[in-house]
């Protein structure tokens, strides 16, 4: 009787941890067809290759969480749509919103803007406050050539890259913890039954 008390305890704790373990997170992507309407209602449309990409201002809040206004030129292959006055352009200047490619997983919405010089790009543009602007982030950009590369104009702080291999380690393996753990326990019962047994 003691025995199939022990393994009834033995299943509840597994059980409770397997509870215990089991998240799901859900990141809110936007709505392809919002997305859509929205890019086609911005008034300026351009395909070009980028050809620049310079700080503009910093607008830093809290240094763990760096973020820029960049500038960036464009030398327009083609003009898609064009307001009054702009459709014979060279060139477009486009400000932008960056966050380093190391800080992005502590935003969440629409998508990070990861654009780089050499990129071709299709892009929908609206008036921002500081001049052309991508009308929804990173999902009114569409690449058609993406550049090998790639900068990280914010280098990633040497203990931000500590604690993101343990945040790694954290957030890849918690099956295989969970795992390892019960296959510990189910071991010690298995063990614990068989010296009980003799």
């Amino acid at each position: 009787m003691k025995v199939q008390q022990f393994y009834k305890r033995i299943f509840i704790l597994i059980c409770i941890v397997m509870v215990c373990t089991i998240s799901s997170t859900v990141f809110a992507a936007m709505d392809p067809v919002e997305v859509e309407k929205r890019n086609e209602q911005a008034p300026y449309q351009i395909t070009g290759e980028v050809t620049s990409d310079k700080l503009y201002k910093d607008v830093t809040e809290n240094t763990k969480h760096p973020i820029q206004v960049r500038k960036v030129t464009i030398e327009i292959s083609e003009v898609i749509k064009a307001p009054t006055g702009l459709e014979k352009n060279n060139t477009v200047e486009l400000y932008y919103h960056y966050i380093p490619s190391w800080d992005a997983s502590e935003y969440v919405g629409g998508a990070r803007i990861d654009i780089a010089i050499g990129d071709v790009v299709t892009v929908w543009l609206s008036k921002g406050d500081y001049g052309w602007e991508p009308a929804m982030g990173g999902n009114s950009i569409k690449h058609l050539t993406y550049s090998e590369n790639r900068v990280d104009y914010v280098p990633e702080p040497f203990l931000h890259k500590v604690a993101g291999m343990d945040r790694t380690l954290g957030n890849t393996s918690p099956n295989v913890f969970v795992l390892c753990g019960l296959l510990a326990i189910l071991g010690w019962a298995f063990l614990r039954g068989l010296r009980k047994a003799t």
